[in-house]
This record gives C-alpha cells, sequence and structure tokens, in this order.
C-alpha cells in the first residue's frame, strides 16, 4: 500500500504558510527529508519521523498517512520525554 504523505504534508505545510525549513525546524528533522518526503523519493519513513511531523503539524499520524480524513490528534504522546 502506498501511503499518501508526501502530498499530504505539501498540503499542511503550505495551508499553514510554513516553508520546508521551518516544518524541518519545527519537527527536528533535517530539511532533505522533508524535501524527500515531499517529492516521494524517500523510500521509507521511520516511525518518529511520523511522529515528529504530525506533532509539528498538530494532526495525527494517521492522516499523514491516509487512514483517516480526520486531522486530530487522538493522543498526547510527548516527543521529549524519557522512559
Amino acid at each position: 500500500m502506498k501511503y499518501p504523505i508526501g502530498p499530504r504534508l505539501r498540503r499542511l505545510r503550505r495551508s499553514r504558510d510554513l516553508t520546508q525549513h521551518e516544518v524541518a525546524r519545527l519537527a527536528g528533522l533535517n530539511i532533505v527529508t522533508i524535501s524527500r518526503l515531499e517529492h516521494g523519493t524517500s523510500a521509507q519513513i521511520y516511525a518518529d519521523t511520523l511522529g515528529d511531523l504530525a506533532l509539528a503539524l498538530q494532526v495525527s499520524a494517521d492522516y499523514l498517512l491516509g487512514l483517516t480524513e480526520e486531522k486530530s490528534r487522538g493522543s498526547t504522546y510527548d516527543h521529549t520525554s524519557t522512559s
């Protein structure tokens, strides 16, 4: 199954008037990662990357993956905490 991460990421970023640099900074990722995801040239996405993007863009990971049309997040995962 091919997931629509790239188009959804680009649409969300543009709807929030953010640059790829700004999304990368908000998510703590490299701009190259954002660019590759948006252009569909990344072969895979790690769960941590997906989670960081979802948190930065305030949507659910399921929305980014195209599993739901509901944008809201269902959890309050804090990627900064250590267990």
